[in-house]
């Protein structure tokens, strides 16, 4: 039996349904991740997706949703993490007017939007424990009440729900209700990381790279030896989304057909130094069998790192880079003030 295609993400995910025939690995953990995700689809199951950030799944849950009964209706997600906690009872669960000094009109919360179809809450795990309580009164009896309401709602909703966080050690710490994580827990989905799927790598920066010069307008580029052995070499930190990433700058920033391990991309990583790799080492490695990356650096400090690299690959252009680093351009700007990056002066990065 041939091996599946390599997983392919699209770009227009949120206008264009992603299904399980979009989601392909050739990795055995994830093979048995979307099994059981696709198992559970036809089922009017809360499902709870456990894996780091940057690893799918959000992906996961469209497709869930794609696949189910409830995909001619709404799938409306929300990032617990993004939101302040002051604004998340509003955001989730709609306001009247007049319920605080800007809400000037009534508003439909998402729990509303989500009506007859999906709502993906990700990074449940960030939820401050008011929030968890009334969720759980929405997951056990449908009902919910605007902020500054007094008239009861319902809302008809499937619940998918995301974390990166070990939900069992904040529920030992007091953090999250433990009630409430046995009722999103449905079918409980883990998602492996990419150092874990090796086997994936050189199909996931295939299909990246041409999909950045197709988005850019570059002709097709390809990985040399060295190149390739670094990517197998890196931690991946920030997983998928940081492999689409670094790739997607090394689109920019290379002219030439082929992309080699030269200075140019390794500084396009986030801690500026990927392992050392020789084309013999472009084969899978044992985690075992990779060198100490020297200094320990901080998530804060490789996504400073990451982001610097990406603004000098795209010559200053925050809204190329923003793109590339799949966040919004509010949220990069935020960025960049907290971590006091240099912004490159602006050029024009080309077609």
């Amino acid at each position: 039996m041939d091996d599946p295609d390599p997983l392919t993400i699209s770009d227009q995910y949120r206008s264009q349904a992603v299904t399980f025939e979009t989601l392909r690995t050739r990795n055995r953990g994830m093979l048995e991740c979307l099994r059981l995700a696709r198992e559970s689809a036809p089922h009017d199951i809360p499902v709870l997706i456990l894996g780091e950030n940057g690893t799918g799944k959000n992906l996961i849950a469209q497709a869930i949703h794609t696949a189910s009964a409830r995909a001619g209706k709404s799938f409306v997600s929300v990032n617990c993490s993004a939101i302040p906690e002051t604004l998340l009872e509003s955001e989730l669960f709609g306001h009247e007017r007049g319920a605080f000094t800007s809400a000037d009109r009534e508003r439909r919360g998402k729990f509303e939007m989500a009506d007859g179809g999906t709502l993906f809450l990700d990074e449940i795990g960030d939820l401050a424990p008011p929030a968890q309580a009334k969720i759980l009164r929405v997951v056990e009896y449908g009902q919910f009440e605007r902020v500054g309401g007094e008239r009861t709602l319902a809302a008809d909703v499937r619940l998918l729900c995301a974390t990166n966080q070990d939900l069992s050690a904040a529920i030992a710490a007091g953090r999250f209700r433990q009630d409430l994580y046995y009722r999103l827990r449905g079918v409980l989905l883990r998602v492996p990381p990419l150092r874990e799927r090796p086997e994936d790598l050189e199909d996931l920066a295939s299909h990246f790279l041409a999909e950045a010069a197709r988005k850019f307008g570059r002709p097709a580029k390809t990985l040399a030896p060295d190149a390739l052995g670094s990517l197998r070499a890196y931690p991946w930190p920030g997983n998928v989304r940081e492999l689409k990433s670094v790739l997607s700058a090394a689109v920019l920033a290379f002219a030439e057909e082929r992309i080699v391990a030269d200075s140019r991309f390794l500084g396009l990583f986030g801690d500026g130094r990927p392992l050392p790799a020789s084309p013999a080492s472009a084969g899978p490695a044992p985690m075992a069998d990779v060198a100490p990356l020297g200094e320990v650096l901080t998530l804060r400090e490789m996504e400073k790192r990451h982001i610097e690299a990406v603004l000098r690959a795209t010559r200053g252009n925050k809204a190329h880079a923003s793109r590339l680093l799949d966040i919004s351009r509010p949220t990069l700007d935020r960025k960049i003030g907290e971590y006091g990056i240099q912004v490159p002066k602006k050029e024009d990065p080309g077609p």
